[in-house]
């Protein structure tokens, strides 16, 4: 899934309350969560925040999970 926020709800924190929620959501489940982000992107600072890290080079793109335990 791709989720974007237009340019005007931006840096409101909606984005991390979505992320907070799916990590919790993810967490009572026991399940990984991972995101495929470009390098260059300025949410990476919101996702390294939240505890993901980055697990595989893609390219221009890096993978970057989150485990349940991280957060």
């Amino acid at each position: 899934i791709d989720i974007a926020f237009l340019p005007v709800h931006r840096r409101k924190g909606y984005g991390g309350a979505l992320l907070r929620d799916l990590i919790d959501e993810a967490c009572l489940a026991g399940k990984l969560i991972s995101i495929h982000v470009e390098k260059n992107n300025p949410a990476r600072r919101l996702y390294v925040d939240l505890g993901f890290v980055v697990v595989e080079d893609k390219g221009v793109y890096d993978l970057m999970a989150c485990s349940p335990a991280d957060p």
